[in-house]
């Protein structure tokens, strides 16, 4: 009744509460209370014809009435202090709706079945006929009939009438439910998550589930978090690394519970990707190895065929005996015909399989029809000459011209690869794609050859590669436009000696080029790294002052030495419109040892090909575009790169962004514009970068907007988007990402069928308590004082008008 009087909730409770008078006129007051008395007083005196008791109780009512008046004018107020529950703490559930997320497992394990059937509330009775093996054919049937996919198995579980959050959490906590994909959209909030959920579909094209976890947290900020659920198969696609996400949520006291669903090595045959170049060359013999990753099908057999889409490209199939894990299969192609060609690779689709989506992949090869044209300069014939000379030459795809500066000065006479010496004229020098200059000093150069060289890098599109000797590369060159060319900073021309324990070492940017990654195969990184380490003792080296701003530093020396970080043992950049690139020791045929010419001859023809190749192709301009690849998957993020260089070929450092256009063939919708941020500016001037979530399929074209130049002077780029989900393709449960999660944030991972001891799980409220507020409340408007004083006057009035009274 009092809570209802004075506006107090059913769950707040009063600790205190005193009252206070608003209007400050205590003199008025009992100035009119004594009036009021006196008159009272003086009233009921002169009817002395009523009984003493009568006139007592009229006159009291009088006085009580005018003395209630007087107190509601000067505005009494009670303040109260009340404590009100703490609010219910959020709990977070996050619901994967990708791709990956539709994928029906085929459960065959009994701990499999067992939780599938819990979570799907499926039954068999303990007597059925045959036995536990009985029961779970019974059980695997029944599953095999409803043939849920995981998200299915996601709202089951959350509808589930024990397991459920609705059962197990609801009263303790207020649960908000999203779903995840490219981006976290919420669902529902309390009991009609089962409806809203029902009718929800596993089709976003990734699961961004660091990025889900970041987003949750910044909508969430300040308020009480018990926990965040993630329901999923932790195929995680894109965005923040999650255990980076993790460990933001263990920084503000919010564990998350990882809730896996799908199968760890679910049975599938995956077609994972095609090994090949992008570019090869007329009458080549392209080699071509298809990566085959499959698991539960041991002992089984398929046919893995690769096609191509003209018709000089027969289809060649070869079959496999699967055995598990990563295989490959090998294929060689012969380039009889230059042009663009869409290579397929499918690998046959067994039954009970995940998926098929996964069993076919592409590659773009592009063919050539014409020859890298090398010139190569070298001072004294040395062990690194010898032994690249037979590389340069046995190469059918590269035009070699040699010049030896010291030596038999008659030996271009008689040979037609020789040269006698170094090309005067500008038209002559401008024919090679490729200049190699070897240990020749500067002095060997007048001006004129010089400018030519630089012409044909800077303005040409060549490139130069400088293989370092003692008698003057690069030492010699300090004073010389080619030393403005070069990647590197020429030292002060002396050289030292390094212990014979100092070898290469790739460094991160170049594992992932395709120079100095030798080992054909990106996924034995540690062989790369075993290979270089043949490449010792390196001998003496000049003493450089490091890199330039912009250059890419591709290998450097192993920390047996106090300066490898900053040593550039290889390292490029670009130079105007073409390419420079310093390799800082004449050791590499020590790559030879043991193996033969198989990693030295794959260097210099990796090395070659990177650096020649985009001449030919022409892909040298003032602006530079770039993709990663020519062929993406719709799902993908595509990173976008320009290298933007001014009237005078230099890097453009004003820009604060670079606009470029991105064109579907055969669309009549507008061109997309993207803005691309600087790389680095103090160090890598004039490259931007950007990305493009690839959500449709087609062909696309990167290009420079007709508005920012008059003339083509930028390369255009054409990439494929395939209507292959990305997610599909990798159908396994990742429990290593779930693990990490849990670890890095301090919850814990849960199989689906144990959601219901989740509530346990979440740590004890210790910090929200119950709310302390201050209430104040106005008397003088309360019902209940102006009811008593209608009693009041009421008495008083009545006995009056009994007795006659005016």
């Amino acid at each position: 009744m009092l809570k209802m009087l004075f506006d107090i909730g059913e769950d707040e409770t009063v600790q205190d509460f005193h009252f206070s008078i608003q209007q400050d006129y205590w003199a008025i007051a009992w100035l009119c209370f004594f009036g009021l008395l006196f008159y009272a007083v003086y009233l009921y005196r002169s009817e002395s014809w009523l009984s003493h008791n009568r006139r007592l109780i009229m006159g009291g009512s009088y006085v009580l009435a005018g003395l209630l008046l007087v107190f509601l004018l000067l505005q009494p107020t009670l303040q109260m202090e009340y404590t009100t529950p703490p609010p219910k703490r959020k709990l977070l559930v996050l619901v994967d709706a990708s791709h990956s997320m539709s994928i029906h497992d085929k459960f065959q394990r009994e701990e499999d079945l067992l939780e599938v059937a819990k979570i799907m509330q499926i039954e068999a009775s303990d007597s059925t006929q045959g036995g536990n093996e009985a029961k779970l054919d019974l059980i695997k049937k029944k599953i095999a009939e409803n043939d849920p996919s995981r998200l299915d198995l996601v709202k089951a579980a959350i509808g589930h009438p024990s397991i459920g959050f609705s059962k197990t959490a609801g009263d303790q906590y207020e649960v908000i439910y999203y779903t995840l994909g490219e981006s976290l959209t919420q669902v529902a909030d309390g009991s009609e998550e089962t409806e809203l959920l029902d009718g929800q579909t596993a089709d976003a094209n990734s699961s961004r589930i660091g990025s889900a976890i970041e987003e949750a947290l910044n909508r969430h900020a300040g308020q009480p978090l018990a926990g965040i659920v993630v329901m999923s198969d932790f195929a995680w696609i894109g965005g923040t690394n999650p255990s980076k996400a993790a460990r933001k949520a263990k920084q503000q006291g919010v564990p998350i519970y990882p809730v896996t669903f799908g199968l760890p090595s679910p049975p599938d045959v995956r077609l994972k990707r095609i090994i090949a170049p992008e570019v090869a060359f007329v009458e080549d013999d392209v080699p071509i190895r298809v990566q085959v990753d499959s698991s539960g099908f041991e002992g089984e057999e398929v046919e893995v065929t690769l096609q191509g889409d003209g018709v000089e490209i027969k289809p060649m199939t070869k079959r496999l005996d699967l055995t598990g894990g990563s295989q490959f299969v090998e294929f060689t192609l012969k380039a009889t015909k230059d042009g663009t060609k869409n290579l397929t690779a499918e690998v046959e689709t067994l039954v009970d399989e995940t998926t098929g989506a996964n069993n076919v992949n592409s590659h773009n090869l592009r063919i050539i029809d014409e020859k890298i044209k090398v010139l190569y300069v070298e001072g004294m014939p040395r062990w690194e000459y010898r032994y690249l000379r037979w590389v340069l030459k046995r190469d059918p795809r590269l035009q070699v011209h040699f010049l030896m500066t010291y030596g038999d000065t008659h030996l271009a006479r008689t040979s037609p690869e020789h040269l006698g010496a170094f090309p005067s004229q500008k038209q002559d020098i401008f024919k090679y794609d490729l200049i190699i200059l070897g240990d020749v000093p500067s002095s060997y150069f007048n001006d004129e050859k010089m400018s030519n060289l630089e012409e044909l890098v800077k303005e040409s599109g060549g490139s130069l590669l400088m293989l370092a000797g003692p008698m003057g590369s690069p030492t010699s060159y300090a004073k010389t436009k080619i030393a403005d060319m070069l990647p590197v900073k020429i030292g002060g021309g002396r050289w030292r000696g390094k212990p014979s324990a100092v070898h290469p070492v790739t460094t991160p940017e170049g594992l992932k080029s395709e120079v100095v990654f030798l080992a054909n195969d990106p996924n034995k990184g540690n062989l790369n790294n075993l290979i270089w380490t043949m490449v010792r003792p390196l001998g003496y080296l000049p003493v450089l002052d490091g890199s330039k701003p912009g250059a890419t530093t591709l290998l450097t020396l192993s920390d047996n030495d106090e300066d490898a970080e900053a040593y550039p043992l290889v390292a490029w950049q670009r130079y105007g419109s073409g390419k420079t690139m310093y390799v800082g020791t004449a050791d590499l045929w020590r790559l030879r040892r043991q193996v033969g010419e198989q990693y030295h001859a794959r260097f210099w023809r990796q090395t070659i090909q990177f650096l020649a190749l985009s001449r030919i192709l022409g892909q040298n301009k003032q602006i530079t575009l770039e993709t990663g690849r020519e062929q993406y998957a719709t799902g993908e993020r595509i990173d976008l790169f320009a290298n933007v260089l001014t009237e005078e070929f230099k890097p453009v450092d004003n820009n604060t962004s670079y606009s470029v256009t991105l064109t579907k063939e055969g669309a009549n919708a507008l061109p997309l514009t993207i803005d691309l941020a600087p790389v680095d500016k103090t160090h890598q001037p004039g490259l931007y970068s950007g990305s493009y979530l690839a959500v449709e399929e087609g062909s696309f074209v990167l290009s420079v907007p007709e508005s920012n130049f008059k003339t083509p002077k930028a390369n255009k780029v054409e990439f494929v988007v395939e209507n292959k989900p990305i997610e599909q393709r990798e159908t396994a449960m990742n429990e290593e990402v779930a693990n990490q999660i849990a670890i890095q944030s301090g919850g814990q991972n849960l199989a689906g069928a144990q959601l219901g001891t989740l509530p346990d799980l979440l740590p004890p409220d210790v910090e929200t308590k119950p709310l302390v507020k201050v209430r104040e409340k106005a008397l003088w408007d309360v019902p209940l004082i102006f009811l008593i004083l209608v009693i009041i006057t009421g008495v008083e009035w009545y006995m009056r008008r009994r007795e006659n009274l005016v």
